[in-house]
Order: structure tokens, then sequence, then C-alpha cells
């Protein structure tokens, strides 16, 4: 359900293929994004600090072709103490969050095994190589490969050299720079040795800031972004959800790449509650003819809803993120219209960026509790159809059957009602989510 694969899987995001002379030009070598507009490759790849390159997600057709030139400080041959690295650091024309990057790892030991993927001439679509980290010369890592027919040769300069870490994660370690050959032959297997040479991410994180800071261990929230992820993948679930993401953290540049995958986004900070009412009326919401103003009005807390379900969700998977609700002029009356939005059946991505900031106690009141419990009822009633038809089913229509699901049903109504005479705002939540967890592995399909 994933829009986007992972490092480990077939294909990767962040494996890019770089051209230069237009989006069908000449295949000059290979790169990897490492966030949304930000991809490393070899400066002898871009040759000129002044190119445009265009960077090709090749192994995942659904992310466009973009532009990309060099970032500022980016050029990184001919740094002013003279100690230069034959690295370029591009910045997309346009970002590409829809991409997943690479993760950065400065851990690479002798003995590592790796893997790269080049595109060499005559193999413009991709050629997977692996090796073994051996040692150091200079600043560059010598990795060798089972025989000379399998070094890295023209077209994988720039290629991410990734390895699987010790948790079982892979992460890239370094990007190929070079092969060298004891005979200087120009094939690798002409030549009696052979050996290929990868610029190592500690070294690039010297250079480089953006590298360094993304190489750090939590430069990514990935524990975060798959709970995101499922649940934006996943209309069948809570309606409602809520996080806390903190300013300039791992969590925060992880909810960047994923937000596109929300309907709408709507930040209180720089826009106002009419202003999301304007965007999501005719479009995301749905009402009677004639009927804008009334529901507007209503929505904004001017008015009375209007006869009927009007308005009500134009599809039944809508999902807006609002990203920074305690940054809102008056989070109360955000929470306030959240709600309502939520009777619409609009699903809500909820984002605060300081869980002791403004609007914490009215989302939980006006929005959360009130999504949570109408999931649990709409659980319950597809428990009970399912109840109903596997009794028929078990019991072919019979009396005692029938009568032992009506049981397990109303024992389910009784633990409802004492959830929610819970005191405890904080234990009713819980209850609830375990609550509604159970339901749905007690029913499949029914969630």
């Amino acid at each position: 359900m994933r829009s986007v694969m992972r490092m480990g899987e077939l294909a990767a995001d962040w494996r890019v293929r770089l051209r230069w002379g237009g989006a069908a030009g000449e295949v000059r070598g290979a790169g990897i994004l490492i966030d949304a507009r930000t991809v490393l490759t070899c400066a002898h790849v871009v040759r000129d600090r002044d190119a445009v390159m265009w960077v090709e997600f090749v192994e995942n057709p659904r992310v466009e072709p973009v532009a990309a030139r060099v970032a500022d400080g980016g050029w990184l041959p001919d740094l002013l103490d003279g100690h230069g690295e034959d690295l370029a650091v591009l910045c997309l024309d346009s970002p590409r969050p829809q991409a997943r990057p690479a993760t950065l790892s400065t851990q690479l030991t002798a003995g590592l095994a790796v893997t790269v993927t080049g595109y060499a001439e005559r193999f413009d679509d991709g050629m997977v190589l692996t090796g073994t980290v051996r040692g150091l010369r200079g600043h560059r890592v010598q990795f060798d490969a089972r025989h000379r027919r399998e070094v890295v040769r023209r077209g994988f300069s720039g290629a991410g050299a990734w390895a699987v870490s010790a948790d079982g994660e892979p992460v890239v370690v370094g990007i190929v720079v070079s092969w060298r050959g004891d005979l200087d032959e120009p094939l690798p297997q002409d030549n009696v040795l052979a050996y290929s040479y990868l610029i190592p991410v500690a070294r690039m994180a010297e250079l480089s800031p953006v590298v360094r800071e993304l190489a750090r261990p939590d430069a990514w929230d990935r524990d975060f972004d798959e709970r995101a992820r499922r649940w934006l993948a996943d209309p069948s679930g809570p309606p409602v959800k809520v996080s806390v993401v903190e300013r300039g953290g791992g969590r925060e540049r992880s909810l960047r790449h994923l937000e596109h995958l929300a309907g709408y986004v709507h930040r209180p900070a720089d826009a106002s509650r009419a202003e999301l009412v304007d965007r999501l009326l005719g479009r995301a919401l749905a009402f009677a003819p004639g009927g804008y103003p009334a529901c507007r009005e209503w929505l904004l807390g001017r008015g009375v809803r209007p006869a009927g379900d009007s308005p009500y969700a134009a599809e039944p998977d809508i999902t807006v993120l609002v990203d920074g609700v305690d940054e809102a002029r008056s989070p109360a009356r955000l929470a306030a219209l959240l709600a309502r939005l939520a009777g619409c059946g609009v699903r809500l991505l909820l984002v605060f960026h300081d869980s002791g900031g403004p609007g914490w106690r009215d989302v939980r009141d006006l929005v959360l509790e009130p999504g949570l419990l109408a999931y649990v009822d709409d659980l319950l009633a597809r428990g009970k159809v399912w109840e109903a038809r596997r009794a028929r089913e078990a019991g072919m229509v019979d009396a005692e059957s029938l009568r032992h699901a009506a049981a397990a049903t109303a024992d389910l109504l009784i633990r409802r009602e004492a959830i929610t005479a819970l005191a405890d705002p904080a234990e009713r939540l819980l209850a609830l989510r375990e609550f509604a967890d159970g339901l749905r592995t007690a029913y499949p399909g029914a969630g």
C-alpha cells in the first residue's frame, strides 16, 4: 500500500540516473537522493559547476524526472584549503518528497559487503555489482569484486554503495568514484589486477554540511514515518491521528517527506480557518445545490448545520493534514472546525509542534475522543453483522447460534459503556484504542 519502495527492496527511489543535455540526453552516471531536494554524485559526472543535469528516478517511474544544478557550496573539488574531493551536491529545481531518500551511515569496516547499481554503456537501465570493503587509499576506500569483470566502470560514478547495518537496515556507506587497473587498460578485465573505489560517507560529511546533518543517526524518524504512512494508506483505520513533531528534528524531516500523501495540507500559522474551509468546499466537501453559504457559515461556527447530510466528504478517504494545530491564532476555534470536518467524513492527521502548546485539550475532547468513539461504534455495527453471518453459516440459521451471536455483541456493548464511564480522559483514550484494535482483530474485514 506504500507509494514508494524501501532501500532493501528490489527497487529503490534513492538510486537515480543522471543525464546531461536534457531529459533524454546523454547518460553521465548515477547519484543518490538524500532528501527531497538534494542528490549526491561525483564532480566528474557533472564536469562543469554550471551544468544543468537531469535526475531520473529510473526504478520508480511514478516520480517524474527533474532538472538539477550544483547547490551553493556544493562544488567540492576545489575547496579553499586545498583538500577537495571529487564530489558534487546537486539541488533539484523542484522537490521530490514522494521519493524515499537514502539512509546514510558513517560506519564502514573492512570485510563489509556492499552493492552498487550503475548505468554502464549498453546497460543504461541498470547493472548491479557487489564487492567487499578492503582498505583505505587516502580518503578513498577500496572494495574488491569476485572477478575483474565485476569491477565498476564508466557509468557507475556517483552510485550509492549500500550495505546492511547491524540492525538489519540497508544503509548507504559511500558513493562510487573510480576504478584502477594495474595495466591502465580501458576495461577492468583487460588488466591483471583491478579494484573499485568509493568516497565514504564519513569523508563527504567532513566536506558538506548537508551530508553531515543527514548522516546523523537521528536525521530521520523511520518509526514515525512508517506509522504515519500506514495510517495515511488505510482509510478503514481510525479517522483521527494526532502526532507531536518538534521543529528541526528528524521527525519533522520525515513529515516533510510524507505530507504529499495527504489530500490537503493546512498550516494554521500561514492560513486562516476560512481559507481552509474555502479550499475544501466544492472539492473535498460536497453540498446540496445552493447550500454553499449555509455550509460555510456552519463550518466556521456561525450557524446551524444545513438539513440532511450536507456537507459530506466527496470521497471516503479524504485526508487533511493540519501542520501546527498549536500555532493557530485560536486553537480552540480550529478544534471546533476540525470536529465538524470529522463529522462530515474527513480523515484528520493533526500535528502539534509542542506537546505543551495550546489546543491539546480541545483537540482531545472535541476531535480525537469523539472520532475514536464513532470509529468503535462503526466497528461494533459491522461486527454485529459479521457475528450474525458467521452464526448463520455455522448453525445454518440455528436459533441457538443466533442467540450466541447476540450475546457476544451485547458483551461488547457493555464493555463500550464501561470505557465511556471512565473518568480520566487519558484512560478513556487508551481503552478506546485498545478496544478498537481488539475489534479489528476479532472481526477481520470489519475495520
